[in-house]
């Protein structure tokens, strides 16, 4: 249960406190996202605000505002800590995810892709090609991969048009080993195979071709479910055995 707080919305905020307070949120649910916070692990405001470079104010309530959103937990005399998840769980995230980013696909092929959207996708492909071009992955291109992978989903969903999805899409990433941050890396034909994925995505959607885009979208989702399931006791051994503010390597988005 979370605490009751008697702390100001942020629309009650002067604009500095609440884009402060958004700009703490924002982080502290991005690393937590990306395995920068295990599952598990205890969150404390000092720590949090020593390692944020802000006052405890701000920290608090962005814990409260995760303690809504379900990634973290809150108990008296024990304070808040970084909530786990079920496969089950994670697994029904990538269903819906499947769903809700396939009609993204199909929707952005047949409006047609904006040129500006196209270049930024196929950008996102070419920085794909190349760190899995050779025979194995490289360990200082696992950040870069996992920030492309992250803007090309997001580039579909702006050419979609419905201005929902992104929020729908957003809620469905919102567990650690199911968000689009996170890449299972070190296996060179599981990132390749994902990379090829989104090159026939954006050839179906440059071509208007909108169920191949939408099918092609739900089984790479799907395709990626699966390799969580295969690899799940060893992602949860990894993500709770990892060190405090270390990222932590994961299943694929």
């Amino acid at each position: 249960m979370a605490p009751r707080s008697s702390s100001p919305c942020p629309q009650d905020l002067p604009l500095a406190a609440a884009t402060r307070l958004g700009t703490v949120t924002a982080r502290l649910r991005d690393d937590i996202l990306s395995g920068v916070y295990r599952p598990g692990q205890r969150l404390t405001e000092v720590a949090l605000s020593e390692a944020m470079n802000t006052s405890r104010t701000p920290v608090t309530a962005a814990l409260k505002a995760l303690v809504e959103q379900g990634l973290v937990l809150y108990a008296s005399h024990r304070g808040y800590w970084v909530r786990e998840f079920s496969l089950d769980e994670v697994l029904e995230a990538y269903e819906v995810r499947g769903c809700l980013e396939g009609l993204a696909c199909r929707r952005a092929a047949e409006r047609g892709l904006p040129a500006a959207l196209a270049e930024r996708m196929q950008a996102c492909i070419d920085l794909g090609e190349r760190v899995t071009a050779g025979p194995r992955l490289a360990a200082q291109d696992h950040a870069a991969y996992s920030r492309m992978n992250v803007d090309f989903h997001n580039a579909i969903l702006a050419a979609s048009g419905n201005r929902q999805l992104d929020g729908f899409v957003r809620r469905a990433n919102d567990m650690p080993i199911a968000s689009d941050r996170m890449v299972l890396w070190g296996d060179r034909d599981i990132v390749r195979r994902s990379h090829d994925a989104h090159v026939r995505m954006l050839d179906a959607m440059r071509q208007g071709q909108g169920m191949r885009a939408e099918t092609l979208m739900r089984e790479h989702i799907h395709e990626a479910a699966q390799v969580i399931r295969q690899h799940w006791p060893r992602i949860v051994a990894s993500a709770r055995a990892a060190p405090p503010l270390a990222a932590v390597p994961s299943g694929p988005g």
